[in-house]
């Protein structure tokens, strides 16, 4: 049965991403609600989702080739190395110092989620030309990706709508810069000794089952509806650690 929902976490937090962003506070939550140490889950849903965060991101190849983005391996570069850095600080943070900022950062995640999903978006959008200040924003955005990644979604689509990319445009350049910023981390992540592998192993096919899903989906059901739970989850969660 716990499997079952291991399972079922991954594939619904990947479909997510997917669509709109915000899985890791889904799974991070279910895996501390079963009684897992919040870092030891958070670096576990890191590596679980990454597979399915790659494809995703590898789907969006189309949309990078039309996309009028300045140096674009060096957005890649920043994010692969922005994730690595994140990882590596989420190692240095004991188990207790993270239990302790956990409840903030879901909080702040949350929060951006909301924002990001009631923000008016401009629908006719057109790139200008403001991606050359990408790469001095996108740095700490991938370390925070890195470190925790709940609502890094949310601040990498806002980092794209300034720029004035299109929101199916700027959605599927998140993804790539996303899967990137994943795979950073799960670089220093897969040695570090400390991932569930079993549990990150079910999590995982969940996660490449629910990004076909959600990449299928993207453009074709309302992103606001899957957020309204999204939201709520992670005002539950926050306060559930919290209290706890």
């Amino acid at each position: 049965m716990f499997y079952i929902l291991m399972f079922t976490a991954g594939t619904v937090a990947a479909a997510i991403n997917a669509l709109a962003g915000g899985g890791p506070v889904l799974t991070l939550g279910i895996l501390s609600l079963t009684g897992i140490d919040p870092r030891i889950a958070n670096l576990t849903s890191t590596v679980a989702l990454s597979p399915g965060q790659i494809f995703a991101g590898n789907a969006a190849r189309s949309s990078l080739e039309t996309a009028k983005l300045d140096r674009p391996w060096l957005l890649f570069a920043i994010s692969l190395v922005g994730g690595a850095a994140g990882a590596l600080l989420l190692l240095l943070t004991t188990g207790t110092a993270f239990r302790a900022i956990v409840p903030w950062l879901v909080l702040v995640a949350t929060a951006i989620y909301g924002w990001s999903s009631y923000r008016p978006v401009p629908i006719d959008a057109k790139p200008r030309n403001a991606t050359k200040g990408l790469p001095a924003i996108l740095a700490p955005l991938a370390i925070y990706g890195g470190y925790f990644g709940g609502g890094n979604s949310f601040l990498v689509l806002a980092l794209l709508g300034i720029s004035g990319h299109a929101p199916r445009e700027a959605g599927a350049i998140k993804n790539a810069l996303i899967a990137a910023i994943n795979l950073g981390a799960v670089v220093v992540l897969v040695f570090s000794g400390l991932v569930e592998w079993r549990i990150a192993a079910v999590l995982g096919a969940g996660g490449v089952f629910g990004s076909v899903i959600g990449v299928k989906m993207l453009g074709k059901i309302p992103v606001r509806a899957i957020r309204v739970l999204v939201i709520a989850f992670g005002l539950f969660f926050s306060a559930w650690m919290f209290v706890r």
